[in-house]
């Protein structure tokens, strides 16, 4: 079961639906005894609630998880790799691929890392990647790739 980061890494660099993130609550509340509030707030929100509410469990929860921390980072890295993967398995199209790629691109860029204050902060993990999801659309394919 994924945990409510998890979830926001999703609403932040991929596509997560508001029937997923309800359906995740419900089995958290099937699943737990200690219930924060939040949780139960999941159930009721909106489109445009969802992502302030996981953000609100994730102080009540004492973490913290913010969009630029490195915590949120290596779930972003481990997200990517759930998506290579989908894509080698033909279940998602390069441009799902690239999309994710800028979205965590724009997401660290500039994140504090210790870097003196003219270098900003690129996640080197992503290698090349975004450079190589410039001419993307969504006409490519796997195939094309290949």
């Amino acid at each position: 079961m994924k945990n409510y980061q998890e979830i926001l890494i999703e609403c932040w660099y991929d596509q997560v639906d508001l029937e997923s993130i309800k359906k995740w609550a419900c089995s958290y509340i099937e699943n737990n005894d200690d219930i924060p509030e939040e949780i139960f707030e999941l159930l009721d929100a909106d489109k445009y609630q969802f992502e302030d509410l996981l953000l609100k469990l994730s102080r009540a929860m004492g973490s913290d998880f913010s969009p630029q921390s490195i915590s949120a980072e290596i779930l972003a890295a481990k997200h990517l790799i759930k998506v290579a993967s989908k894509y080698l398995n033909d279940e998602v199209t390069p441009m799902d691929v690239c999309r994710v790629v800028g979205k965590i691109d724009g997401g660290f860029l500039g994140a504090s890392r210790g870097l003196p204050d003219n270098i900003a902060y690129y996640p080197d993990w992503l290698g090349n990647l975004y450079n190589s999801c410039d001419w993307c659309d969504d006409t490519w394919t796997s195939s094309r790739l290949i």
